[in-house]
């Protein structure tokens, strides 16, 4: 008999439940919050809405030129996106200065967290086993958090 037909499929003690709605309300919150950020520092509103096109037609399908780009976020042609890269004035320090209260406010932040919102990511070491590879040594891992044979990257 298959080992499948021996799991119990729990529907009602499930850890978190959401729905369909809850993930739109949630990217519904999130693109305004964009198009806030994008309103506060492009020159016009035009361009705020062609920058937000811009950002919300990015995905790992899209090739990264403006053509394909303008075609994933709904245009009919590339002016706009080309436009947007080459001639739109907006203010790219502001933008900077407002990108982690963006992510302070999608990432969050519980109470008694001594490191603070955010997730770090630490690929700075290879584990290697042996010692026929250049510079494999006992030496501190950042993707184990302790001493490996590995071969560590700036």
């Amino acid at each position: 008999m298959p080992r499948w037909r021996f799991v119990k499929q729990d529907n009602d003690n499930t850890a978190a439940v959401a729905s369909i709605k809850d993930v739109a309300d949630c990217a519904a919150r999130a693109d305004a919050q964009v198009r806030s950020v994008l309103q506060g520092v492009m020159a016009q509103r035009r361009s705020a809405a062609v920058a937000f096109d811009y950002v919300a037609g990015l995905s790992p399908e899209t090739k990264a030129n403006c053509w394909s780009i303008a075609e994933s976020a709904g245009h009919e042609g590339w002016g706009r996106m080309q436009a947007l890269l080459g001639s739109y004035r907006w203010d790219w320090r502001a933008l900077r200065t407002q990108l982690p209260g963006l992510a302070a406010a999608w990432i969050p932040d519980a109470e008694g967290d001594l490191i603070g919102p955010g997730i770090a990511i630490d690929e700075t070491a290879q584990l290697k086993h042996g010692d026929a590879t250049a510079c494999v040594a006992p030496q501190h891992a950042g993707c184990t958090g302790q001493v490996e044979n590995c071969v560590s990257a700036p």
